[in-house]
């Protein structure tokens, strides 16, 4: 993920986590990475990055990466006011990607690429 920012936290199974956003410097889709709060170890990368892949997104938006270890992580990412599921999804392999958004226009990371090919 390029330079990230906390935009908040979430409390998850795994405790208190700090929430960071950036872009991928693939495609530049939005990146969403959990660290522990008390510890700044990893808990976890939220989002997928399926742009290079033909998958598109709006600015604000992101593939939540929901499946597998990120299960427990959907309800609490949901819960902490940060982002809203569009409803939307998007095919990744064996699974279906959900397309969700960034709530605060003022936490979306600048955008240093472009997300879709001409």
């Amino acid at each position: 993920m390029a330079t990230s920012r906390i935009i908040g936290s979430a409390m998850t199974p795994f405790g208190a986590a700090d929430v960071y956003v950036g872009r991928y410097p693939a495609g530049g889709a939005i990146a969403v990475q959990l660290l522990g709060s008390d510890t700044g170890e990893p808990l976890g990368i939220f989002s997928t990055n399926l742009v290079p892949y033909g998958a598109q997104v709006g600015d604000t938006e992101f593939h939540a990466k929901v499946w597998s270890e990120n299960e427990p992580l959907v309800a609490p990412m949901l819960a902490s006011g940060l982002f809203e599921d569009t409803g939307r999804t998007e095919a990744s392999g064996f699974v279906m990607a959900p397309v969700w958004r960034i709530r605060n226009p003022e936490h979306v990371p600048p955008l240093t690429r472009r997300l879709r090919p001409r």
